[in-house]
């Protein structure tokens, strides 16, 4: 199955019921629930299958991802009152990477997409769109995107800067998303991680999506799979913690530094560890 690309339609109305892009001048950004940056989504434009179906192409450049969805998931009337706020509606589209075939981690789920510049990508996996609210402002949508890949089930995944804003269960994203590019550290499998100093500690966000085996509390110790950027949270007094593997430590030595969680551990040789704590924490 190919699909090919159509310029995106010009000419949005900006009255209160017209119907606008998610965000607005058709960017946005999207945060982890506990606030992380992820990367900016941006439209790019309208998806023509063969059959005629028209779905919205939407893109991820750092994360080097494209989403296609239903148009209606991203051109929303702005009105209280719409159903597609009101009952949450779900969307339902795919997503791809646009990395080079073989260099991807994800699975191929057996068909293809051409982009807009007519480059064919694997697709590799489903998602879910769903808005909940208008921001304050009167134009930024409150929305979350979940992710499967292929034929597993999808997960919670990214929400929008309004979602997080709006919502009182959620992370409070940074007020200045900094320039990520200016500071990795390397574990020692060669995986490089982006370092945030945070309140005398740090949080490492891995370049590449993962694969991260979660093990369960049931009696099959069975272990749970998700694909995307780990989080590793250091904290000042010397603990460690992450959504998927709880809480630990961690310490440096001359040597490097260390990531400790009861599953799993992190070493990154010849690296400074990234918190700024007096010093504390020496092995």
């Amino acid at each position: 199955m190919n699909w090919t690309i159509k310029n995106l339609v010009a000419g949005f109305g900006l009255s209160l019921f017209s119907a606008l892009p998610a965000y607005a001048d058709g960017v946005d950004q999207i945060f982890k629930a506990d606030g992380t940056f992820i990367d900016e989504i941006e439209i790019v434009g309208d998806v023509v299958m063969d059959s005629g179906e028209t779905l919205a192409l939407l893109e991820m450049r750092a994360q080097e991802m494209k989403f296609f969805v239903d148009p209606d998931a991203v051109y929303v009337t702005l009105y209280d009152e719409n159903p597609i706020l009101t009952e949450n509606k779900e969307f339902y589209g795919f997503w791809v990477s646009t990395r080079p075939p073989g260099a991807s981690e994800w699975p191929d789920c057996g068909y293809n997409v051409v982009d807009d510049q007519g480059t064919a990508y694997d697709a590799h996996g489903t998602l879910v769109w769903t808005n909940t609210d208008i921001a304050p402002n009167g134009y930024s949508l409150a929305y979350s995107i979940d992710l499967g890949t292929c034929q597993t089930r999808q997960l919670p995944w990214g929400y929008s800067l309004a979602a997080i804003q709006m919502s009182p269960d959620a992370g409070v994203p940074h007020g200045d998303v900094p320039d990520q590019n200016s500071y990795k550290v390397t574990d020692s499998n060669g995986a490089e991680y982006y370092v945030e100093a945070a309140d005398g500690g740090a949080i490492l966000t891995s370049v590449e999506f993962r694969e991260i085996a979660v093990p369960m509390a049931d009696a099959a110790q069975s272990t749970e799979i998700f694909f995307e950027q780990d989080v590793l949270n250091m904290y000042a007094d010397c603990s460690t913690g992450s959504m998927h593997y709880g809480y630990g430590t961690w310490s440096w030595a001359n040597g490097g530094f260390l990531v400790n969680f009861d599953s799993v551990s992190f070493s990154f040789p010849r690296m400074d560890a990234p918190p700024e704590n007096g010093g504390a924490c020496r092995m």
